[in-house]
């Protein structure tokens, strides 16, 4: 099938080594560069004696087929210290003359398939609820290039700098306005709207889902303003992670008097109220029907975007989606990547190529995660339990099919790689061993006769594929009876946040290709994946030395000791999935480049339609 290139091993293991080797583009050089770069990937056509026996209907006759296993290793490295340099802007890209030229008149239609629940981007954890719907109001200080997602560039920074010793970073702003709010004109984005954005994604004490992590490298109140359009921002080690997190989606800046005196309820509910720098000016929500934007005519990035305005609209059910794109009723995903690619290959087709696909491989994870604050959850034989009673290459098969690999905590091929797992628990080979020993643990624990309890979880979508999937196998392999409380995805979070919920399942996308993104959302304190804090004292231990390792051998046998930790089954979350990401967009929307995540590039500011384009012969999205 045409999406199997978007599978090539060669693709993926680069990631890490890109975001490296942006980061040291966006801190210059100098005559004496201490940046350690370097990249390691052998590759070993590895002849597995496999023994298969393929029963044919042919007498006397049995085929030995031998299976070679492509096995791909690698090794990620990390920069040491930063070069003092100072990093400028980009010049203005041809594409933007094009796509001016091009601007669509009216309101672009597209869909989306969630309501928005969390409005404040630095609080909410979803990319469907949150990122997508609050998110292109908002600048970051830095972003990752819309046409070259692998590298970073300024936002509302236009250039910074970094010490020699790698733990002071100077960011110099653009001349950005602040969006008109109830007729009046924006003020100017200043360095104390800056300081107040970090200070607020780190204010101790508050739920931060995917941007509390920045407390990791930046202490709370100690940025300070060199003058209006500068500021100085002091980390509390050298980090070569820094930035890379710094450029996230969700790292949005807010205005201090915008938003100093709103309470978070307001911010998650009301976007009315606020305002911010980007793209887009909010219009309109009408719950489970559509949010509307306009386009912002004061943006600093003129002539963009080049849509007088975005029309929404809420979509649920996959199967109406996919009716609407063959009807002409939209153009597009609005998350562009929003469903298995299963979903979306087969309206290509029905559409003569008007809609193409996209692909992500391996984009987003499935996980249970346990309320350990009261029974059952509280007793970790009884998390163990579930962690290995798990049929996980089963699970997935069902599920998605070719679009789907099992389970590993920080994905596949960096410490954990599937072939070497058989005799792990949990992923062995011989699942009656692990479904022995999850029973046994459950009569230890109190439930001879099995257990039964409620899962918090989705009502539609890839989650709901997850869970359909997962329940039957624990059911019938284990005893563990589930019963799905299924919702929409704003009222899963919050009772996994309120701790309502026994048992909560949800898919999430990493929003970096590297395992401290995985550690930043899953076994932070405070953060809405980790809602009950649940710690072990010899994670804390690898988490803070991993975070101030460069040398990237030592970092991986770090996170290697983790993953031991991880695999005696007591944590409070149990990966069972990880799974291909897709969607849909119309031929003629052009300049949209697959990001390496799913929650990378959400502003569409860069995109434009044009109604001449020719399609293209080739299956398949393209620029």
């Amino acid at each position: 099938m045409y999406y199997q290139w978007t599978r090539n091993p060669k693709v993926l293991i680069l990631t890490p080594l890109v975001f490296v080797l942006l980061f040291a583009v966006a801190c210059g050089s100098s005559a004496e560069p201490v940046i350690v770069e370097k990249e390691v990937i052998k590759e070993v056509i590895k002849e597995v004696p496999v023994i298969k026996e393929v029963i044919r209907e042919v007498p006397v006759e049995v085929i030995v087929e031998k299976e070679v296993i492509r096995m791909v290793e690698r090794e990620v490295m990390v920069i040491a210290t930063p070069v003092a340099a100072i990093t400028e802007a980009a010049d203005r890209p041809e594409w933007v003359d094009i796509g001016e030229g091009k601007h669509y008149r009216g309101d672009f239609p597209l869909l989306a398939s969630r309501n928005p629940g969390f409005w404040d981007v630095h609080y909410g954890g979803s990319l469907n609820s949150t990122l997508i719907a609050g998110g292109p109001r908002f600048n970051q200080l830095l972003e990752y290039n819309p046409t070259s997602p692998t590298e970073i560039i300024g936002d509302l920074a236009k250039t910074w700098e970094v010490n020699s010793a790698g733990d002071e970073y100077i960011f110099h702003l653009n001349d950005a306005n602040w969006a008109d709010f109830n007729g009046t004109p924006g003020k100017p984005v200043t360095a104390d709207d800056v300081i107040y954005s970090l200070d607020r994604i780190t204010q101790p004490g508050a739920l931060r889902a995917r941007t509390g992590f920045l407390k990791r490298w930046y202490e709370h109140g100690s940025a300070t303003a060199i003058d209006d359009k500068t500021v100085k921002v002091p980390l509390l080690f050298p980090s070569a992670a820094f930035i890379p997190n710094l450029a996230s989606d969700y790292m949005k800046m807010y205005p201090r008097a915008g938003t100093e005196n709103l309470g978070q309820d307001d911010m998650n509910c009301c976007p009315g109220k606020y305002y911010g720098s980007g793209p887009w000016i909010f219009r309109d929500w009408k719950k489970d029907a559509e949010y509307t934007w306009d386009r912002n005519p004061n943006y600093f990035k003129s002539p963009r975007p080049f849509f007088d305005g975005l029309q929404v609209f809420i979509v649920r059910q996959t199967s109406r989606r996919q009716a609407a794109f063959v009807a002409g009723q939209a153009f597009g995903t609005y998350q562009p990547l929003t469903n298995i690619p299963r979903d979306w290959t087969p309206v290509e087709k029905e559409t003569n190529g008007r809609m193409r696909a996209l692909v992500l491989p391996a984009g987003a994870t499935q996980v249970l995660f346990l309320n350990i604050s009261k029974p059952p959850f509280d007793d970790p034989k009884v998390r163990r339990a579930i962690f290995l009673g798990i049929d996980r290459p089963e699970v997935a098969k069902t599920a998605f099919g070719e679009f789907a690999t099992p389970g590993t905590f920080f994905g596949v091929n960096y410490v954990e790689t599937l072939n070497k797992m058989d005799n792990v628990p949990g992923w062995r080979t011989n699942k009656q061993q692990d479904f022995d020993e999850a029973r046994k643990l459950l009569a230890e624990a109190g439930y001879p006769d099995g257990l039964k309890v409620t899962m918090n979880t989705v009502s539609t979508g890839t989650t709901a594929q997850g869970a359909e999937a997962l329940t039957p196998q624990l059911r019938k392999d284990v005893g563990i009876d589930i019963t799905l409380d299924a919702k929409g995805l704003a009222e899963m979070y919050q009772g996994m946040r309120d701790g309502t919920g026994t048992m909560s399942m949800v898919g999430t996308g990493p929003i970096l290709r590297d395992p401290g993104d995985i550690i930043n959302q899953f076994f932070d304190k405070d953060v809405l994946r980790n809602p009950h804090n649940w710690s072990d004292p010899r994670i804390d231990l690898l988490i803070a030395a991993q975070d101030k390792e460069s040398d990237p051998t030592k970092r991986k046998a770090l996170i290697a000791e983790m993953v031991d930790v991880f695999r005696e089954g007591e944590s409070h979350i149990v990966p069972f999935l990880w799974y291909d990401w897709g969607g849909m967009l119309d031929y003629r929307i052009r300049n949209y480049y697959v990001p390496p995540t799913i929650q990378l590039v959400h502003k569409w500011d860069h995109q434009w339609f044009d109604p001449d384009r020719k399609m293209p012969k080739e299956p398949g999205y393209h620029p």
